[in-house]
């Protein structure tokens, strides 16, 4: 298997007199995405009908003299390949950085649309993700997804513009809380061998009111969890917050499906409390939450989980720690995953492209991963990436073979290593080969990571 790797060009800017070499400029904004509520609900078919709360783009600019990038996240459930595309041609002639220069991630809000495609060919003969067309046909000719495949765009350029307006001389600082008493992991591991099963037996569904997330029935075993919430925080010289960025692994299902209405889920009211406690914009990154879910769902649970994550993060930026700034570094690498044979059928091909990228900034690397990998790919790279401060993305810069899980994942059976992951065993070793390499090719250039700490 051949991984090509690419690096982002540089991006030279005319810093101010007073800013040394190596300053990091930060500059953060966020423009509004909400679509016409007459746009059909893909778990319906059906119009949202209303807006509960609104959709949101962000867009955190870095600019450290030498080179920029760009990170743009929205309040969806994914992106396409078409649309990372199309959003690294709008957003890189506006700031005339390359567009290989810019991530594009999406928060896995299932209260909300599936991006838009606007180009075939990146995926076989699969022009639509088989979720988006389930219940209906594709929307592209429908006029008001039409206007709001516009406006995602110009909102996009939107936010990038005003965040690069904004951008100032910015610290690093990072922080972390436990936050397991929210999440849930919905692929408990059943036992080999050894159990009577009683029909009697089994814990209610999280559908039920007597559900309780912390209770395994069947003689299951917990799977795993990565309780580790984290928030990087670009600090202005006064110390004022320009950007907060907080992350954890969890699906963004609280308010899907019991209500149809447009809403940002969990995530949206969490980053609009988070910037009132601490000012600044608040964008929130997920994790590798292919098989994590929130603890409970409904507003109520929206509710109590956006109020508690807002205050344990003012907890955690009082106790964050500076961190020292190097190099602004970005590369992707590319490879292709197999697909099974269902995967094979759908999409018309044996494999899918996907795309690996990393952005580091002295002892912080974030690594973006396509599609929807599961909790293990994100501790696995962390475990083995050289950056200290290592935060892995799910959702970013295309769908790759949605679910994917470390080896042996699909024989525990179950709907993510279904119809729902198209590719096989192989894929997550391949995802985790190439960002290791990306982050390690790295660490061993010039003043990125002491000489003792290098691999």
């Amino acid at each position: 298997m051949k991984i090509r790797i690419f690096f982002a060009g540089l991006f030279l800017t005319v810093l101010d007199a007073a800013e040394p070499p190596g300053t990091l400029r930060a500059g953060a904004a966020h423009a509004d995405i909400t679509p016409d509520p007459a746009v059909l609900n893909w778990v319906t078919g059906k119009p949202y009908g209303s807006v509960h709360d609104p959709l949101s783009v962000h867009a955190l600019v870095l600019d450290d003299g030498a080179t920029k990038g760009v990170l743009i996240r929205w309040d969806l459930v994914d992106v396409s390949e078409s649309a990372r595309d199309e959003v690294r041609r709008a957003v890189g002639a506006a700031l005339a950085i390359p567009p290989e220069n810019i991530l594009v991630h999406a928060s896995h809000n299932h209260s909300a649309p599936w991006s838009p495609v606007w180009r075939v060919g990146f995926r076989g003969q699969e022009r639509d993700t088989w979720w988006a067309v389930r219940y209906m046909p594709a929307q592209n000719d429908f006029p008001p997804f039409a206007a709001w495949m516009s406006r995602l765009l110009a909102a996009s350029v939107e936010a990038a513009r005003d965040a690069a307006a904004s951008a100032r001389p910015a610290t690093l600082a990072v922080g972390r809380i436990a936050l397991g008493e929210y999440l849930h992991n919905r692929r408990p591991r059943a036992p080999a061998w050894g159990v009577v099963v009683a029909k009697s037996g089994a814990a209610p569904p999280p559908s039920s009111p007597d559900w309780n997330p912390e209770l395994l029935s069947l003689g299951a075993s917990f799977g795993p969890l990565d309780r580790t919430f984290s928030l990087v925080s670009f600090r202005a010289a006064d110390g004022r917050p320009v950007a907060s960025l907080f992350h954890v692994a969890c699906h963004a299902v609280s308010i899907y499906p019991s209500i149809p209405a447009l809403s940002a889920d969990w995530p949206g009211p969490t980053a609009q409390k988070i910037s009132a406690a601490l000012g600044g914009e608040a964008l929130f990154l997920q994790g590798c939450a292919g098989d994590i879910n929130p603890w409970r769902r409904g507003t109520a649970a929206v509710a109590e989980m956006s109020d508690g994550i807002a205050k344990k993060t003012a907890l955690v930026a009082r106790f964050s720690t500076q961190l020292a700034l190097g190099p602004l570094h970005i590369a992707r690498a590319a490879i292709a995953l197999p697909l099974t044979p269902a995967g094979k059928q759908r999409l018309g091909a044996d494999s899918v492209d996907a795309e690996i990228q990393i952005i580091v900034c002295g002892p912080l690397a974030l690594v973006a991963l396509p599609g929807e990998p599961m909790t293990e790919l994100g501790t696995t790279i962390r475990a083995a990436s050289p950056f200290p401060q290592t935060i892995v993305l799910g959702y970013s810069n295309g769908n790759g073979a949605h679910y994917v899980g470390l080896p042996g994942e699909k024989a525990r059976g179950g709907y993510e290593v279904g119809v729902a992951g198209a590719g096989t065993d192989a894929c997550a070793q391949l995802m985790i080969d190439a960002a290791v390499r990306l982050l390690r090719e790295a660490a061993a250039l010039p003043g990125m990571v002491p000489v003792r700490f290098q691999p």
